[in-house]
């Protein structure tokens, strides 16, 4: 049994990570390693990122919630924000990825016997 915090420890930060990284790069003109060290991965990893070897799946980067806070965050570090706000956007995007439900449906993706129907664990 996984707990939802653990569904996005190893999933969706890294997927969020990836998007992140790959704006960085691919739209603010960032280097590989510079992005690297922002997100807190290897420059390989972003090599990865970008090439879709790891991280991003399609589903969160054709998300308009998701990109809304994505592109913020982007903002955000690339005009040099105030960490805090950069944590805040990070978490107002979790939460809303467990307000919106999309964090159980990944959750019952992995785990099946979930009915997420009856459970309402991340809105208690």
């Amino acid at each position: 049994m996984q707990l939802p915090s653990e569904i996005e420890a190893k999933y969706v930060l890294p997927a969020l990570r990836a998007l992140i990284a790959k704006k960085l790069v691919l739209e603010k003109g960032y280097t590989q390693e510079k992005a690297a060290k922002i997100v807190g991965v290897t420059q390989a990893a972003i090599s990865n990122y970008i090439r879709g070897v790891r991280g991003a799946r399609t589903y969160w980067e054709n998300n308009p919630a998701i990109l809304k806070h994505v592109d913020k965050i982007v903002e955000l570090i690339a005009g040099r924000g105030d960490p805090k706000d950069i944590t805040r956007e990070f978490n107002q995007l979790l939460m809303e990825l467990r307000r919106k439900g999309i964090l159980c449906q990944l959750h019952k993706g992995i785990e099946p016997f979930i009915d997420t129907s009856e459970c309402k664990v991340c809105f208690e």
